[in-house]
């Protein structure tokens, strides 16, 4: 399903200008707070109106200030749920699950599916005072699910939420990406985007850029200054290969290239996401077999970037691509050069696993 959007927004001494389409089942809205990521979130939900552009969702026009439409967000069929979850107190959470669906019109709302989605099952009868943190925002969640939305946006859904309940609630994210409609994700946080995003849009600097995959969106300069990253990330699609339980490992398939990882709740087969800071990346002329690198993969250099803090490697072999931070001390005693051949070293425990 679709999504392009097209606009301008100024508020007092605020102005944006927003232009990506995106047609993957997670798009997320990254960059610092106060950026406007929110803004544009509820320019698409029709929660407010920009001065000027054009808004289509599968085809259908939802704005277009030259051609005077603007359809109000109730006929949208976009579920929106706030960083305050705005749960009714005095109702149970399956009264709160069903209230959007029943102000529909809705009479048979699929709750039981919904419940079981989003781990809700054992909660029904509970009332939101009762809830954890993550509790409450699954059952935000499912309200605005309940409505049967064409398209889903999550406003920071994870903010405010210790590591614990952060945890927590990652898992239902996965299962809803895999199950649910297609969501529009707004996130300041790089391991929320790293993990769930299929593409992601920047947002800073009074514009946003066009959408892209994780892997090369972070790897855009306004992203590091986006994120406060002090590296770039290599962002690797793979799926599980096996488990060594008696090693504490993973064994995972990297664009064909064998990953060792620490051991990983996941079937054989199902997909995972591995991320890795280039800083955690050395890089040897050898293999250093006595060495204590679970990861050692044999790589080509594809170019040699100077930047202020090192130079950056960029690596390849085969469909994998990875990055390596090192010093200009240490590029210059190893003589690299592009198409030369490496070992590249990570620690398994180095790298961040998101699925």
């Amino acid at each position: 399903m679709t999504l392009e959007v097209s606009a301008r927004i100024v508020r007092d001494d605020f102005s944006l200008e927003v232009n990506f389409s995106a047609d993957d089942q997670i798009t997320c809205l990254f960059g610092r707070s106060g950026a406007g990521k929110t803004s544009v979130a509820e320019l698409v939900a029709g929660l407010i109106r920009p001065d000027r552009g054009r808004i289509a969702l599968a085809g259908d026009v939802l704005f277009d200030s030259d051609a005077g439409v603007s359809v109000p967000s109730w006929k949208r069929r976009i579920g929106y749920v706030f960083q305050d979850v705005r749960l009714f107190p005095h109702m149970t959470v399956r009264d709160n699950l069903l209230y959007g669906a029943r102000r529909a019109g809705d009479i048979s709302p699929a709750l039981d599916q919904t419940a079981i989605l989003l781990g809700l099952d054992g909660l029904l009868e509970r009332r939101p005072g009762s809830l954890s943190g993550g509790e409450a925002r699954r059952v935000a969640i499912g309200r605005a699910l309940l409505t049967r939305p064409r398209l889903l946006i999550l406003d920071e859904p994870l903010s405010g939420l210790d590591g614990a309940r952060r945890g927590d609630l990652l898992p239902y994210l996965d299962r809803l990406a895999r199950d649910g409609p297609p969501i529009l994700y707004v996130s300041h946080a790089v391991d929320e985007v790293a993990r769930l995003a299929d593409r992601v849009v920047l947002v800073g600097d009074g514009r946003t850029l066009e959408a892209g995959p994780p892997d090369e969106a972070f790897d855009r300069p306004e992203a590091e200054a986006a994120a406060g990253l002090s590296a770039p990330l290599s962002i690797l699609n793979g799926r599980v290969i096996t488990h060594d339980p008696a090693g504490n490992a993973t064994r995972i398939d990297l664009a064909g290239t064998p990953f060792l990882s620490p051991l990983l709740d996941l079937v054989p087969g199902e997909r995972v996401r591995v991320i890795v800071d280039a800083r955690d990346v050395a890089l040897a002329l050898t293999d250093p077999v006595e060495a204590s690198f679970q990861n050692r993969l044999r790589m080509r250099i594809a170019a040699l970037e100077a930047r202020p803090d090192g130079v950056l490697v960029r690596l390849e072999a085969g469909a994998l691509r990875l990055k390596a931070l090192i010093t200009r001390r240490a590029c210059e005693q190893l003589a690299l050069e592009p198409g030369r051949e490496v070992i590249a070293l990570v620690k398994a425990t180095a790298s961040a696993r998101y699925a």
